[in-house]
């Protein structure tokens, strides 16, 4: 099978969950299949595959960008010819073969709807229809997308996958620190709620603090925010760490990851991710993320750093249901996200459609 791979944004160039399942699926459908790849950069062309067409983005508006990675994605059909199209941009262009988009979420960054989210739902309505298939990632996802009025026949549920064998448990004893070790790994911008996780370690009291540390872990995409994040955390038990080549090792060494995101999730890695390393997780009580989870672990209302404190309390008290927590949340995700599996779906489901186009 000859396949079309298009995305306006790729890792390393930006790294987030979204970028990091299509970086997947295309390692997984070049093993296996003829693949051509279509990407954007916004920084450096070194920071996106080789093999690729990579688009220059950098200094392009949201506009120009679009046009410019359509032009390429048009030029690259018309040379490729594929069977299918698979794309994680909803602008993927129309080429006239047989395409599907992944729809990861309807957040577009962000913690509550804006002006422009309702304007890249219009677009989410509009385009939808012109793909022969929709992927979201969740049931939650397939019935925000329903919601927004896209035709839930074009739609079909394929879960994300997850790399279980650099998320896993370690292997290494954790060194003797005399702290529980909490860790935040995502994204740093305000939908994501690190400062919930501040504030639940700031509003322990001064004896139980003493025994916590909270890591705060990944990519900056608010320089702004992680400002406001470093004053906050003046004087707390709190260490950020932004820009690291890998990010599962803080998962690794972590006693229990915090998840107190505040966007409204369409599946929640940062809660699988720390249950694939076999972390108990408190994650924000929403569909996408208890759907991801399998429930597993301790919800908590959304931005409630309270009912988080009173997590952290319970484990520096009685840690033995936690550790059995980890361990259920192991078992959960090796069974349901492996790569393997994932894409063994979304191959049945590209082969469907180069059939029926």
């Amino acid at each position: 099978m000859k396949i079309l791979m298009f995305a306006r944004r790729y890792p390393p160039d930006i790294v987030s969950g979204t970028e990091t399942v299509f970086r997947n699926l295309y390692e997984q459908a070049r093993r296996r299949h003829d693949v051509r790849l279509v990407v954007g950069y916004t920084r450096e062309r070194e920071l996106v595959p080789a093999e690729a067409l990579g688009v220059d983005l950098r200094g392009a508006r949201l506009g120009a960008a679009h046009a410019r990675m359509w032009r390429a994605g048009m030029a690259e059909a018309r040379r490729f010819k594929p069977d299918v199209v698979l794309s994680n941009s909803i602008e993927a262009p129309i080429t006239g073969y047989p395409t599907a988009t992944l729809v990861h979420d309807l957040n577009f960054g962000r913690a509550g709807r804006s002006a422009s989210a309702r304007v890249r739902e219009l677009v989410y309505r509009l385009r939808c229809p012109k793909m022969e298939r929709v992927v979201a990632v969740s049931e939650a996802t397939r019935r925000a997308v329903a919601d927004i009025g896209v035709d839930p026949r074009h739609v079909v549920v394929i879960h994300n996958g997850v790399d279980l064998e650099s998320f896993r448990p370690s292997e290494e004893a954790p060194a003797p620190s005399g702290r529980l070790r909490l860790a935040y790994p995502a994204r740093i911008l305000p939908g994501k709620g690190q400062h919930v996780a501040i504030d639940a370690v700031a509003r322990l009291a001064p004896e139980l603090k003493a025994r916590v540390h909270l890591d705060l872990v990944g990519t900056v995409a608010d320089p702004v925010y992680l400002e406001q994040l470093r004053d906050q955390a003046r004087g707390q038990p709190v260490a950020f760490h932004t820009e690291v080549p890998a990010i599962a090792p803080y998962y690794q060494r972590a006693d229990l990851v915090l998840f107190p995101t505040l966007m409204i999730e369409g599946f929640g890695f940062t809660a699988v991710e720390g249950m694939a390393c076999g972390k108990p997780v408190v994650w924000s009580e929403q569909p996408a993320i208890r759907e991801a989870t399998g429930g597993i672990g301790f919800p908590v209302p959304g931005g409630d750093a309270t009912a988080i404190r009173s997590v952290i309390e319970a484990m520096l008290a009685d840690p033995a249901a936690f550790y059995a927590a980890g361990e259920a949340g192991r078992a959960f995700t090796a069974r349901r996200y492996g790569w393997d599996r994932v894409w063994g779906r979304y191959e049945r489901m590209l082969m469907e459609i180069v059939r029926v186009g």
